[in-house]
């Protein structure tokens, strides 16, 4: 049975709602478990800082909604953003730009086409496991890395003030799923980028 568990219960399902009372401000944290979705830009393991920020931890985790597991994912995610913009915004659906989750198709990014982007970041270290639910550390068998197939558990809160509104995301714990082509910085079909060289028995006057 998979490490990170779902319940059955469908009012918990999205699920353990978390309130905080911190200088007289009302949080609303709501967790959010995807399924079966791939991995990119990893830094599970070493906390890094990205656009002059402070170091945190972060994935991008790509989303198939034309799959059952990735319509379901989508699902549950829009379940929790509509709770959570009656709650905080009027109940104001908040364009795309303002969520957690962007179109894959407006990068020009290896395995991103036609896929749904969900971003996160913690500045603590999230739990990594494997596929048994053992915890692993990079380089492991079961590691995961970009290009992997991955669950993610996430929390999901609105943002107010001064960056708000947003629904922002947290990167709480991940587990490994599944093998998957790793991505890299470039990535070469040979099949197109080459020809096929010519047995060509001739010299050019430079020895070449």
């Amino acid at each position: 049975m998979s490490g990170l568990r779902r319940s059955n219960n469908f009012a918990l399902r999205y699920s353990s709602v978390r309130q905080k009372q911190k200088q007289n401000i009302h949080i609303i944290i709501m967790r959010l478990r995807l399924d079966n979705v791939r991995l990119s830009f990893a830094d599970l393991y070493t906390a890094k800082s990205k656009f002059n920020g402070p170091e945190k931890f972060s994935a991008v985790f790509l989303v198939d909604k034309t799959t059952p597991e990735g319509e379901a994912n989508m699902k549950e995610f829009k379940a929790i953003c509509r709770k959570l913009e009656a709650e905080k915004f009027d109940g104001k659906e908040l364009p795309i730009d303002k969520l957690c989750v962007s179109d894959g198709n407006d990068k020009d990014y290896d395995g991103w086409e036609n896929k749904i982007v969900f971003t996160a970041a913690n500045a603590k270290r999230p739990k990594i496991v494997g596929s048994q639910n053992q915890a692993v550390a990079e380089g492991d068998a079961e590691a995961p890395y970009s290009g992997c197939f991955v669950s993610v558990i996430l929390d999901v809160w609105p943002l107010t003030g001064q960056f708000g509104p947003r629904i922002v995301a947290s990167l709480e714990a991940v587990q490994y799923r599944s093998a998957g082509e790793p991505f890299s910085a470039h990535t070469v079909d040979t099949d197109t980028a080459f020809e096929k060289v010519e047995d060509n028995t001739e010299t050019s006057g430079f020895g070449l």
